[in-house]
């Protein structure tokens, strides 16, 4: 036998084994094992009692993660409809790293009721944590600017008389958010699809934008500027506030470097 085929064999075995392991972890292994002694009935209680078994287990440990974020504050009794909607969803999650987000949420409602809507959790639950982290980079370059709606900036469009149309654009996909996972954050609803402009820039007044720990602060010196920008839908706002990130360095710094031509431009740290 090669080394090819025996790794192909190898690989093969561990994959039935796998397979084998997650359907007795499940409940679901009595065919795998030829002739069954415990009747089909039987089996599908015992399977039951497994899942029951596991939601119970997952309900437990995100209950006993939220417990440890605790520091002396005052809390509230969240809605009771809200929590049972969060258990019946929570109950299913296994993944650790899924968990410690529904502990978080869990935590931030007994603080501040009504802080994650019952949308926002359904929306959550289909959540791979894949597509979780693909939101905390979202998060990471969020801004906002004239309201609290987040926004991923990306860059700016002005008119010239001679040259017409010009725009200038940052390339997301540099800062750990490529197209591929912009696309996955449009199909799961977070992000709106179009890419959007803003009104004209106001030579009169300064323009705030503000990131997580720096707020940036223009003024134009030109006429007919317009910010270019994805935003977050209403269920991403919500679920973004609660995967924050720090921006990444070179983002801030290229997103200083963008707006600098545009006017006069000063960056203030959190004190």
């Amino acid at each position: 036998m090669t080394r090819k085929n025996a790794t192909l064999e190898n690989k093969l075995k561990n994959r039935r084994a796998l397979l084998q392991q997650i359907a007795e972890q499940r409940g679901i292994a009595g065919t795998l094992h030829g002739d069954n002694k415990i009747s089909l009935g039987e089996r599908f209680k015992i399977r039951q009692q497994l899942d029951d078994a596991a939601r119970q287990k997952n309900l437990e440990t995100i209950v006993e993660l939220a417990s440890r974020q605790d520091k002396g504050e005052l809390g509230h009794e969240p809605d009771p409809d809200w929590l049972s909607h969060f258990l019946g969803l929570a109950e299913n999650i296994r993944h650790p790293a899924m968990q410690q987000f529904w502990a978080n949420i869990l935590s931030q409602e007994m603080l501040s009721p009504g802080h994650c809507s019952v949308q926002a959790l359904s929306r959550l639950q289909v959540m791979t944590q894949k597509d979780a982290l693909l939101l905390q980079k979202a998060s990471a370059l969020a801004c906002h600017f004239g309201d609290d709606n987040l926004r991923l900036l990306f860059g700016y469009q002005y008119r010239t008389i001679l040259q017409g149309q010009r725009q200038q654009r940052l390339n997301l996909g540099r800062y750990r958010l490529p197209y591929a996972g912009m696309l996955q954050l449009f199909e799961l609803g977070l992000l709106h699809q179009a890419e959007l402009e803003s009104g004209e820039l106001s030579q009169a007044s300064p323009l705030k934008v503000i990131l997580q720990n720096q707020t940036l602060t223009l003024q134009p010196q030109r006429k007919g500027i317009r910010l270019l920008y994805y935003r977050f839908t209403t269920v991403g706002n919500e679920l973004a506030a609660l995967i924050t990130d720090t921006p990444p360095v070179d983002y801030r710094n290229d997103l200083q470097d963008l707006l600098a031509p545009l006017g006069q431009l000063s960056a203030k740290n959190p004190s």
